[in-house]
């Protein structure tokens, strides 16, 4: 039987990390199922999915892995996942997009997250930057599932609410998700 992971690391940036990470997951015979990886400020980060074949156990990857790590100037985590914790295919509820604007301070990524939270919203994806010239500007883009139960008008008052009092610009529209 297969063994299902979950893989995250994080480290300095410099060319080669992705072909490495996955040539070896490839030699263990992993097939990957999905990730995601990005570039802040110099440092990369990745998290991703992967299947071991039934001959390799999570402890020799760690340990293959481990070989590679100083090479990479990362540090990677490996955790064993149940089967369940693989479901994707539930339905839970509709997808928007949030986009927050603002003179950059601190509060604004609670505050937001806060009010989604309090709606009952899942949050599935966030990226934030912040710009660097004389006035920073903060920018934050949230990906978040709303329950069926609540209202596109609610969301959007609440939202329109922590916005004032936060002091940003916001906007959120629906998401028409398409499967890659």
């Amino acid at each position: 039987m297969t063994t299902n992971i979950v893989l995250t690391g994080v480290g300095r940036d410099r060319v080669g990390i992705v072909a490495e990470l996955s040539h070896v997951l490839f030699e263990f015979g992993c097939n990957l199922l999905d990730s995601s990886m990005t570039l802040l400020r110099g440092q990369f980060a990745v998290i991703l999915m992967a299947q071991l074949p039934e001959q390799h156990t999570v402890a020799e990857l760690r340990e293959r892995l481990s070989r590679v790590e100083s090479l990479l100037e990362m540090n990677v985590f490996i955790r064993e996942l149940k089967e369940e914790e693989l479901e994707d295919g539930k339905d839970t509820g509709l997808p928007f997009i949030v986009s927050v604007y603002g003179a950059d301070r601190p509060g604004i990524v609670a505050g937001i997250t806060k009010q989604l939270a309090d709606l009952g919203a899942n949050i599935t994806d966030v990226e934030t930057k912040r710009t660097s010239s004389a006035r920073s500007i903060f920018m934050m883009v949230l990906e978040v599932t709303i329950p069926r139960n609540i209202s596109e008008d609610k969301v959007r008052a609440e939202l329109a609410k922590a916005s004032e009092r936060l002091q940003v610009d916001m906007s959120i529209q629906a998401l028409e998700v398409v499967e890659l």
